[in-house]
C-alpha cells in the first residue's frame, strides 16, 4: 500500500511539473536568476527584468544581502493558472509568493483581487518576493513582521504608505510588538503595521 501510495505522489508531482513547464515554455537567465514565463508575457519580461536591475542592486548593497543567479521566477499568465500551481495553496489568490529559492507571480497584466495596483507596482512585487528570498538565506532570518516591513519598505512604499494614510483609523487599534511577533497572521492587516514598523 505505501509502494502504491508513493507512486500516485511521484506520478502527481511529475504531471504537475510537466504541467507548469507547459504553461511556462520561455524562460530567460539574468544575473537576478531564470525567468519562465508564457508567451503572454513576452512583452512583460523585460520589465520584470529592469525593475529587477533598477532596484535590487541598491537594496542588497544596503541590506548587505547578495543577489542569486540560482532564484527561478515563474511569471502565470492569469491568476487560475498561477493557483493550480502554486507552491503554498494557503495563499491561493494572492498576487505573487516566494519561498525555497523560487519566485511566483501573477502576470502583471492579468487581472488579480488588489485591482488598485498599477502596473508599476505590480512589477514590485516580484521585487518584494526576491527581498524575502534574500532575506530567509541569512542564518537567523527576522520575525516575519520585520521580514514582510522590510520588503513592503523597499518594493511598495508609496502603496503602503497611501494604504496608511486612508486605513489605520478605521483599523482601530496599534498592534504591539508582541502581537506582531507571536500573532502575526491573526491580525487585521498585518503587512500595513509591518511596514509602519
Amino acid at each position: 500500500m505505501k509502494n502504491a501510495t508513493r507512486l500516485i505522489l511521484i506520478l502527481t508531482l511529475l504531471f504537475q511539473a510537466s504541467c507548469s513547464s507547459q504553461i511556462l515554455d520561455y524562460d530567460k537567465t539574468t544575473e537576478f536568476g531564470q525567468f519562465k514565463y508564457s508567451k503572454n508575457d513576452l512583452d512583460t519580461i523585460d520589465d520584470l527584468i529592469k525593475v529587477c536591475k533598477d532596484n535590487l542592486p541598491g537594496i542588497s548593497t544596503e541590506l548587505n544581502l547578495k543577489t542569486d543567479k540560482s532564484i527561478v521566477i515563474e511569471v502565470y499568465p492569469n491568476q487560475e493558472v498561477y493557483n493550480e500551481n502554486i507552491i503554498n495553496p494557503d495563499f491561493k489568490n494572492s498576487p505573487a509568493i516566494s519561498g525555497n529559492g523560487k519566485i511566483q507571480i501573477v502576470s502583471p497584466h492579468a487581472k488579480i483581487r488588489i485591482d488598485s495596483l498599477k502596473y508599476d507596482e505590480r512589477l514590485m512585487l516580484l521585487v518584494h518576493e526576491y527581498i524575502h528570498i534574500l532575506i530567509d538565506k541569512l542564518d537567523s532570518p527576522p520575525p516575519t513582521f520585520i521580514d514582510e516591513g522590510i520588503a513592503s519598505y523597499y518594493s511598495s512604499n508609496n502603496f503602503y504608505k497611501s494604504s496608511a494614510k486612508k486605513y489605520v483609523k478605521r483599523i482601530g487599534f496599534i498592534p504591539t510588538i508582541e502581537q506582531l511577533q507571536n500573532h502575526y497572521n491573526k491580525l487585521p492587516a498585518p503587512d500595513l503595521f509591518s511596514f509602519l514598523f
